[in-house]
């Protein structure tokens, strides 16, 4: 038998609190008695069809090779037969008094999951944006929970995207499906990999939840599958409509509840022993009839309920007497008044039991609800848009105060009710950049009574600004008086931020310097442009104007003659839709080629398509030309020291030679035999020169020796050790007693360095140190090694001379500079120290004050 997906099965009234139950409105009890009535004969009937069908299904199976096609090993005949059945008892459940949406959901998805072998199967319940869990029997109960609170978006699993979209969505393999991103890791973690989900749509194309069914495989719904799914998703979304709805009138009537209570009118006294009952006055005033004409009588009382009413009233009634344990007995139904029309009336009591427990009166009241069931339909609409809706809602009083707001205030300024009731919204809302023009605007609409519609700068709680569209209607009674004012608040802070960033953007790219081309293209054909936009700077660069080259691929500037290492570099980047970049020469307009940093941007939709690359087009020919000269400098550079220093070693080389000629000449004269005179002045000047030539060379190779090896050996050396030695060399010198010499290398005991150009450097600071020191005091120096910022440093100090340092600052350490008048002063020392202090990737620096001394810093 075919499911009537329209038919909305009935439920029995619900209970209350206090154990009593709710009422239903008159009409929809009408329309509950009648879908009773017809489920009952619907029920038999299936039944009996059912019978038949198992019959024949039974006889099927009896003949060879007989039966329809099968999954997972059970044939399609008799899953649609079972299943059939199992929809019947469901709606037998639903049907039953006390039954809850999870256990009638929970049991027809086991019983669906054991007809198809390896389905898994759940069921959730969407609300507001998110989707909750109502059954999931045969998933594991971690990934249920994960599932639990999903969102409804284009990227949540495939029951988020399918209630997103209010569509089937079908995800074959979990592992590549780019919708199951966020719960991939989740799913692939129990072994879940396909899943298939189909939205349940209520009455006014609302989504009520999702259907979902997951395997550990990837695969896709056979069409046998496909159509047990349709069947199983018209009831779900037939039981989940009508218990949701039961719900929603449930709380709503729970509330109506609580809030009439305590007003009850009609006050009344019944004895159940006896039938009878006495009213209060209040019965005159509700309902019009005279107590005494009215009767005590029950008869009287029943002869005006409502006769479709009545049978439940008096059914509920005679439950309540005879129960032993229920205290208050409640019932909503039509009553008649003197005048002939009927009211809904609230009618409920309280039980008083004797000592045996059993009910021997009822006192309760009766209370005309029907302006208040009338007001109530339209009120819980109300309600239910104001309350639910993602905008903030605030009406206020005449003078602008506060009177309510709903949940999305809150959630969007911060503010609690208490915070805000009774105040004026200006007072705490408005900040420093509210503006002033649009609050005059707002008071002047609000002083005609008109209504009004503006954007407006307002602060949450937390002070943080906020953009929102106001739209304000004030509500006026039968006098033309404001009653209240309705506000509606729509945050578009979101808005206007983006279309700040926008017209930056706009902004940025067409006061840029760089070209900029907006391209339009498509995820099978990345490579080939089409120009949708271009700024000023491109047309200043390449000499086209827009006109020319929108609608084009940009791709004709490139030309003939660019590399085509480099243009297949770019295809193949555009291929695989990435950004890259690179250098190519293009053709301007004029016919001339330049040079041109060229940067390509993809741009994604929110499906991750390739929808259009962004080009960046930089001219670089300046850069490129300097480029070209500097290497030639560099070449022309390198040559030229390559040459001097081979000129270097050859001049240096010729002269040994001669030079150690006049040396051995120079040493085989004998001045002593030369008589006074000017001869023998001369020979002696001459051997001189030839000496102090001698020590220039060797200096000068030395030199150009330390400049031609950077690289040379270092190994690991004791600092004392290397003092020691330099002190032994030069002992003769210090053989003085006015010298005091104090090290200390406890910081630093060993560096890594060249042994002999420590040594060189030491002996030069040492001797220095000696040869320059003051003949007003005792000679003090003082070497010390410390550690500072990672770094270690070698401190040389005297207390000689000193240098001055603002007259020779700048050529310290220059070839042949002298700074005292000391014959033995060559000008080379300091030279040859700090240009082994720089090979070693040191430095060599000076600290000094005339007449008080110097230090020297060697950083290793």
């Amino acid at each position: 038998m075919k499911q009537n997906v329209n038919q909305v099965p009935s439920f029995a009234p619900h209970e209350g609190p206090s154990g009593h139950p709710f009422p239903q409105e008159a009409d929809a009890w009408q329309q509950v008695q009648a879908q009773m009535e017809a489920l009952r004969q619907e029920l038999a009937s299936t039944r009996q069809e059912l019978a038949q069908a198992k019959a024949l299904a039974d006889a099927s199976q009896s003949i060879p090779g007989a039966g329809a096609a099968s999954i997972g090993g059970v044939p399609q005949q008799e899953r649609a037969v079972a299943l059939e059945l199992l929809g019947k008892q469901i709606l037998e459940k639903a049907a039953t008094r006390g039954s809850t949406l999870e256990q009638i959901i929970s049991f027809y998805l086991s019983g669906v999951e054991k007809l198809h072998e390896g389905m898994l199967c759940s069921c959730m319940r969407q609300k507001e944006d998110r989707l909750y869990m109502v059954a999931a029997p045969g998933l594991p109960l971690e990934f249920s929970e994960a599932l639990n609170g999903m969102e409804v978006a284009a990227e949540g699993g495939s029951c988020g995207v399918a209630a997103y979209l209010k569509q089937k969505v079908v995800s074959t393999d979990i592992a590549t499906d780019p919708q199951w991103k966020p719960l991939r890791d989740k799913a692939l973690a129990y072994g879940i990999k396909a899943s298939w989900s189909i939205p349940l749509i209520g009455f006014g194309d609302k989504v009520l939840g999702t259907l979902a069914v997951y395997y550990k495989e990837a695969r896709a719904p056979f069409p046998e599958e496909e159509a047990s799914l349709e069947s199983i998703r018209y009831l779900l979304q037939l039981i989940l409509e009508n218990k949701l709805t039961e719900q929603e009138l449930r709380q709503s009537h729970e509330r109506y509840y609580y809030a009439t209570v305590a007003t009850n009118d009609a006050i009344w006294d019944l004895d159940v022993v006896n039938y009878r009952i006495d009213w209060g006055v209040g019965f005159e005033r509700l309902f019009g009839y005279k107590i005494k004409e009215f009767g005590p009588e029950l008869d009287f009382w029943a002869a005006q309920v409502h006769p479709d009413d009545l049978e439940r009233v008096e059914a509920s009634l005679q439950s309540a007497r005879s129960s032993r344990d229920l205290k208050y007995w409640r019932e909503e139904y039509r009553f008649r008044k003197a005048n002939g029309e009927y009211a809904h009336v609230v009618d409920h009591g309280t039980l008083i039991r004797d000592e045996a427990g059993n009910p021997v009166r009822i006192v309760g009241a009766l209370q005309d609800v029907t302006s208040q069931k009338e007001t109530e339909n339209e009120l819980r609409k109300l309600s239910l848009v104001a309350r639910e809706t993602l905008n903030g809602v605030i009406i206020m009083q005449p003078d602008l105060t506060i009177q309510w707001i709903n949940p999305a205030v809150t959630r969007t300024l911060g503010y609690t009710s208490e915070e805000m009731i009774g105040k004026r919204p200006g007072v705490f809302l408005e900040g420093p950049e509210t503006d002033p023009d649009t609050l005059a605007y707002i008071d002047s609409k609000l002083a005609r009574n008109e209504p009004l519609e503006c954007e407006l700068v307002q602060y949450s709680k937390a002070r943080q600004k906020l953009w929102f569209k106001l739209q304000v209607q004030p509500l006026l009674d039968a006098q033309g008086q404001v009653e209240s004012i309705f506000a509606l608040f729509t945050d578009i802070t979101q808005r206007k931020s983006e279309e700040q960033q926008l017209r930056l953007m706009e902004s940025v790219i067409a006061n840029s310097k760089d070209a900029i081309v907006i391209n339009k293209t498509t995820p099978a054909h990345p490579q080939v442009l089409e120009a949708l936009y271009v700024n000023q700077a491109f047309t200043q660069i390449t000499g086209y104007t827009a006109q020319e080259i929108l609608g084009k691929d940009p791709a004709f500037l490139i030309g003939p003659e660019t590399d085509t290492k480099v243009l297949q570099e770019v295809y193949e980047g555009m291929l695989e839709g990435v950004a890259n970049e690179v250098e190519l020469e293009i053709t301007h307009k004029d016919g001339h080629r330049f040079w041109t940093y060229l940067q390509f941007v993809p741009m994604y939709n929110h499906k991750q398509q390739l929808t259009h690359w962004i080009s960046l087009l930089r001219d670089i020919t300046t850069r490129k030309n300097y480029e070209r000269e500097r290497e030639v400098l560099i070449a022309e550079l390198t040559q030229n020291n390559a040459d001097l220093k081979q000129f270097t070693f050859i001049t240096s080389h010729n002269l040994r030679a001669p030079l150690a000629n006049l040396t051995g000449i120079a040493n085989l004269i004998d001045t002593e035999s030369i008589p006074e005179g000017r001869n023998r002045i001369l020979i002696q000047k001459f051997k001189e020169s030839t000496v102090q030539l001698n020590t220039i060379i060797e200096d000068l190779l030395e030199v150009l020796v330390i400049k031609d090896n950077p690289h040379i050996n270092k190994e690991q050396v004791s600092l004392q050790e290397a003092f020691e030695k330099v002190v032994v060399s030069v002992d003769g010198l210090l053989s003085s007693d006015d010298i005091q010499l104090t090290t200390d290398f406890s910081q630093v005991p060993d560096v890594y360095y060249n042994a002999s150009y420590l040594h060189s450097i030491l002996l030069n600071l040492l001797t220095n140190a000696i040869k320059y020191r003051s003949p007003d005091r005792k000679l003090v120096i003082e070497v010390k090694a410390a550690k500072k910022d990672d770094k270690e440093f070698l401190y040389f100090s005297d207390n000689g001379l000193g240098i001055d340092l603002k007259r020779y600052g700048e050529r310290i350490f220059g070839l042949y500079q002298r700074f005292h008048h000391n014959k033995d002063s060559k000008g080379m020392g300091l030279y040859i120290a700090h240009s082994q202090a720089k090979a070693m990737g040191g430095n060599l620096s000076v600290k000094s004050e005339v007449n008080q001394g110097t230090t020297f810093i060697l950083e290793f």
